[in-house]
């Protein structure tokens, strides 16, 4: 069975892409499964906003800093190895995470802020090499007209320590882009029984629920609403769009639910936290699925308060059964899930994405120009 501490690991960094040799080692049975079952499959997009990569004539240095993308109609920040690997899969195929560029601009002043012993960003290890002393990986990508920067954050909160850096980093993006539309993606765990495995959470806000090293903090249980969704967002997350990679997850429906309701939240934990049946992380009735990180992003976002920001979530594990009351089983079953499907549960979200930045800015209706708005139900 596999330990907390590997669990952890594996959600954080485990890239179906290519397999760290520690994870077939553990025994992790989606480590041992061809690329091809690990991998979103491809999506029948619209010709007119089909997602490409938008390679840089010249690589950057690593040390270069993002002015130019200044501009730019979207920055979408994903946070896990499996949400980039399955972004750079529908977002930038041909170009996968092996081949993004590195952020280390400014690292000198992280460096102090990152204190935790467990965060990516402070791991030594060989296979971690691209995400030591790196604030992230980035490429950028088209949709449609809109150009889009993706960003693969090497900060996370519960693991960075007290200073909160990713606060720090997403402020960065926000002010050197100056995106129109700023947009926090990935996976998280189901919050009660009617979400299911692969179902999306277009959240209505996010909200912090500190129980663990920043329960003291007056942010604890802040929370922070996200932007009203472009007209006709919902309407192009089409079931011909979800089904090529909702059809092969076990325990998913053929056509995951999108939640959207304004009271549809999105949990921010400041430790790997995750719904059983037993409710032992007290998570009920508090949102529609919980993360490590988006409620931050939402607190950053005060600060550009012209910005339209969004944090969209796919259940990558639903509320695991737990009669035992053995959370360390319950444990174990949700990492073997996530590795398994957390990467296709990721496609629906990365649609959902897309879907608003498409919404956003087709013909007609560019970002610049103030735009209507679909009413949440």
């Amino acid at each position: 069975m596999h330990t907390r501490s590997e669990v952890e690991d594996i959600i954080l960094n485990f890239d179906p892409s290519a397999p760290q040799p520690r994870f077939k080692k553990m025994g992790l049975e989606a480590a041992m499964l061809a690329t091809s079952e690990r991998l979103p499959s491809a999506i029948p997009w619209p010709a007119d906003a089909q997602p490409s990569a938008a390679p840089l004539t010249h690589a950057p240095s690593e040390t270069a800093d993002l002015s130019q993308f200044h501009g730019y109609d979207a920055v979408v920040v994903t946070w896990t190895a499996a949400e980039a690997a399955a972004m750079a899969t529908l977002f930038t195929p041909g170009y996968p995470t092996a081949s993004w560029y590195e952020y280390r601009h400014n690292i000198a002043t992280y460096l102090p802020l990152v204190t935790g012993g467990r965060a990516p960003f402070n791991d030594k290890a060989a296979d971690m090499a691209r995400y030591y002393h790196s604030l992230g990986l980035y490429f950028p990508c088209r949709i449609g007209s809109a150009r889009v920067l993706l960003f693969k954050s090497g900060l996370h909160l519960a693991y960075d320590g007290p200073a909160c850096p990713v606060k720090k980093l997403m402020a960065e993006l926000a002010s050197v882009i100056n995106p129109s539309l700023f947009i926090t993606t990935g996976t998280g765990g189901g919050i009660g029984p009617s979400v299911k495995l692969g179902d999306v959470v277009v959240a209505g806000l996010t909200r912090f629920d500190c129980q663990s090293q920043f329960k003291s903090q007056d942010w604890a249980t802040a929370s922070y609403k996200t932007s009203p969704l472009p007209d006709g967002t919902l309407a192009s997350i089409a079931p011909a769009l979800t089904k090529p990679n909702a059809s092969r997850i076990t325990g998913g429906r053929p056509n995951p639910t999108i939640w959207s309701a304004a009271t549809d939240a999105v949990v921010t934990t400041d430790f790997f936290a995750f719904d059983d049946s037993t409710n032992h992380y007290k998570l009920k009735n508090l949102g529609r699925a919980c993360d490590m990180g988006d409620a931050m992003v939402g607190q950053a976002m005060q600060q550009f308060p012209k910005l339209a920001w969004y944090s969209i979530r796919n259940a990558s594990d639903p509320q695991i059964p737990n009669p035992s009351g053995n959370i360390e089983q319950a444990n174990h079953e949700a990492g073997e899930i996530y590795s398994k499907f957390g990467a296709l549960t990721t496609a629906a979200s990365l649609i959902a994405t897309w879907a608003v930045i498409h919404s956003a800015t087709k013909k007609g209706r560019g970002t610049s120009a103030k735009v209507t708005r679909e009413k949440r139900s």
